[in-house]
């Protein structure tokens, strides 16, 4: 193999899938809506919480099982871990009213006080996205870029040098716009996002471009790769001779 080669390894992107969003119900009505009787309101709101809590334990899953966030996973599994014993304890309560209009108070509160599939989910998804960047991804394509740089000599530089430059700004854009994004997302509440549903917007923006850094970032190593690969002297043969 050629000195010149540079051998990639999987740039891992984020981890953008790594966390569901949970069921398509998210928006749904509140559990008690245009239910009159007691039992009816109370079903909803077990089916209501069950769901939630699947959704939480599933992406707690997900969390515990991938390698890519470092030591934020610790953080990002307790985050959503959080509010599976309350809501468990809420189940209760209203398995035990007694009256419609108790039932429809508890049942309102899985969406006042928790908003699980419209913000803890997904800030937690966008969180694990900035935290696999931060822990995985900016420190592989730093490793490529300085692998790369120690192998431009006089007859690549041309070529190589601004792709490495390019490669490093991309790095750092990224690094820029993942900063506290995870921090700030986590510590978001159920109040903020009930008094602003935009709540999350300029976070998923930020993600977005980092990730658009990083796409950019692998591009330039891929284009370094061929140069450098291109410019590998072919392997040398021994000429066999007869007697």
């Amino acid at each position: 193999m050629s000195k010149n080669r540079i051998i990639l390894g999987t740039v891992a992107l984020g981890t953008a899938a790594l966390v569901g969003l949970g069921s398509a119900a998210a928006f749904a009505a509140t559990p008690g809506a245009g239910t009159t009787t007691l039992p009816g309101i109370q079903a909803k709101a077990a089916a209501a919480i069950t769901l939630r809590v699947h959704d939480l334990n599933a992406a707690i899953s997900k969390v515990n099982g991938t390698g890519l966030l470092g030591s934020s996973s610790a953080s990002l599994a307790s985050y959503l871990q959080a509010d599976i014993a309350p809501l468990q304890a809420l189940g209760t309560k209203i398995a035990g009213d007694t009256t419609v209009a108790t039932a429809q108070a508890d049942a309102s509160t899985i969406f006042t006080s928790y908003r699980v599939l419209a913000l803890v989910l997904p800030a937690a998804r966008l969180a694990a996205t900035a935290d696999g960047i931060d822990a995985t991804t900016i420190p592989d394509l730093t490793t490529l870029s300085a692998k790369a740089a120690s192998h431009v000599n006089p007859s690549n530089r041309t070529a190589v040098q601004p792709l490495i430059d390019d490669l490093n700004a991309q790095i750092q854009s990224a690094t820029n716009g993942t900063a506290a994004v995870a921090t700030t997302l986590l510590g978001y509440t159920p109040s903020q996002w009930n008094a602003d549903h935009d709540l999350l917007t300029a976070s998923r923006g930020s993600v977005q471009a980092a990730n658009g850094n990083i796409t950019k970032a692998r591009d330039d190593v891929q284009q370094i790769r061929r140069i450098l690969t291109s410019k590998a002297p072919s392997p040398s043969t021994t000429p066999t001779t007869s007697a």
